[in-house]
C-alpha cells in the first residue's frame, strides 16, 4: 500500500500536480518522511492488526507524516543561517498515541 502518494504531497506542498521535474527527489522526501515516522512509532507503516490485516493508517499519522514531508522539503540544505527554528511538537503528538514498545 502507498501510504503518501506523488500527488497528496504535491497538494500538501502546493506544487503543480503536472510538473513531474521534482518527482523523484519529492519521492525520496516521501520515504524518508514514512521512514521517520515508522521509526519514532517503532511498528511498521502501514501495520497490521492482531488477524494479519492492514490497519488503515489513521488520520494522525498521514498528518504528520506530511508535516514532516514539508520540513523536509523546505529545510532541504544541512544548515539554516540566520532564523531561529524549532521542531513542530505537533509531529510527535499526532503519532504519540501509535507508538509501540516503550517500556515501562
Amino acid at each position: 500500500m502507498t501510504v503518501l502518494t506523488l500527488e497528496d504531497a504535491k497538494l500538501h506542498l502546493r506544487l503543480e500536480t503536472g510538473d513531474t521535474a521534482e518527482d523523484a527527489q519529492l519521492q525520496g522526501l516521501i520515504d524518508a518522511a514514512v521512514d521517520y515516522a515508522r521509526q519514532f512509532l517503532n511498528r511498521p507503516i502501514p501495520w497490521a492488526g492482531d488477524d494479519g490485516t492492514e490497519i488503515p493508517l489513521p488520520a494522525s499519522v498521514r498528518a504528520a507524516i506530511l508535516l514532516i514531508l514539508g520540513d523536509l522539503y523546505e529545510n532541504r540544505e544541512g544548515q539554516i543561517v540566520g532564523t531561529i527554528r524549532a521542531d513542530n511538537p505537533a509531529v510527535e503528538r499526532l503519532l504519540h498515541f501509535y507508538r509501540v514498545g516503550l517500556g515501562v
